[in-house]
């Protein structure tokens, strides 16, 4: 895949905006040879640990996010503003976002390893393999197998792939255990396949966590960017997974346009890629509440988590 979409303004039948090709420098550890198939329209598939318990720390609305473009940085949840961070991701990287050892963050990069993001400079570095599939340029092998979301809950580090098979993470060495199926939506195609009316098949899926209890939102679709029409095929919905067996128990059906998910504060807060607004998540009925329009500078946002963890995080 040639180009990405790098934001969506408006309502929910907004013009999508074509993307131009990404272009990357030395400095951004990118190959600007390769490019990702796995940057989604509707997101993933579509810090520092801190003892600190003051008022200014329990309020703060900062989040650490990865971007549709390639960008890591902060982003306030408040005010929607966006401020980079770091020269740029490689750009296989960003399937979720997760508070890692010591001061790193972790990200599910599309090649199947895990990678480790140093939230001070924004510098990637590749922890290890996950053993997970491969799904990151046209060459890829995509398949069931194929590496997808990571979240955490408690400390400990889940990831998913396209069959939505639930796997413990090794946070030290990247590999991936199987835990067990999560009977969620398998993802058939390959992200931002074309159809035979020209349209793309995308999807998105996150996992957070809340209440000591880990959750997961899913959703496919297809984009006609003639039209800039969006079409649920498996509308979005809300899953509270079992971390013990995999299995997920569908709770609400929500926004299908969200593309990652974040505990903060105690309330689950969302990226409406179609609507480029930060929204919160009612996890006993799914609606969405909005808050504030996003930064045009971020776009789509593909993972989140606090600059001061929740407690579910510790």
């Amino acid at each position: 895949m040639k180009a990405v979409l790098t934001s969506i303004l408006g309502s929910i039948l907004a013009t999508l905006a074509v993307a131009q090709p990404l272009q990357f420098t030395a400095s951004s550890g990118g190959d600007p040879t390769v490019q990702p198939l796995h940057r989604q329209v509707l997101g993933n598939g579509w810090g520092r640990r801190t003892s600190d318990d003051s008022t200014s720390a329990k309020r703060s609305h900062l989040v650490y996010i990865i971007t549709e473009g390639f960008q890591f940085g902060t982003l306030d949840l408040q005010s929607g503003t966006f401020v980079p961070i770091g020269p740029g991701l490689p750009p296989d990287v960003g399937g979720g976002l997760v508070h890692g050892p010591g001061r790193s963050l972790l990200s599910l990069a599309f090649s199947g390893k895990l990678d480790a993001i140093d939230p001070t400079t924004g510098i990637t570095r590749v922890v290890g393999a996950t053993g997970l599939g491969d799904c990151s340029t046209p060459a890829s092998a995509c398949g069931l197998h194929s590496a997808n979301i990571i979240g955490s809950l408690d400390g400990s580090i889940y990831a998913t792939d396209f069959a939505n098979n639930l796997y413990s993470v090794n946070p030290v060495t990247g590999a991936a255990k199987l835990i067990g199926p999560t009977g969620m939506p398998a993802l058939t195609f390959a992200p931002f396949s074309t159809n035979a009316d020209g349209t793309v098949n995308v999807y998105s899926e996150s996992m957070f966590n809340a209440h000591g209890k880990l959750y997961a939102n899913f959703a496919t679709a297809t984009v006609d960017f003639a039209t800039g029409t969006v079409k649920p095929i498996i509308p979005g919905a809300l899953y509270e997974i079992n971390p013990e067996t995999g299995h997920a128990k569908w709770l609400a059906p929500t926004d299908t346009n969200i593309t990652a998910t974040v505990n903060v504060n105690d309330v689950i807060y969302g990226f409406d890629i179609v609507l480029g607004q930060v929204v919160t998540i009612n996890l006993t009925n799914g609606l969405t509440t909005p808050v504030t329009d996003i930064d045009s500078a971020a776009g789509g946002v593909g993972g989140a988590t606090p600059v001061r963890p929740s407690p579910a995080d510790h």
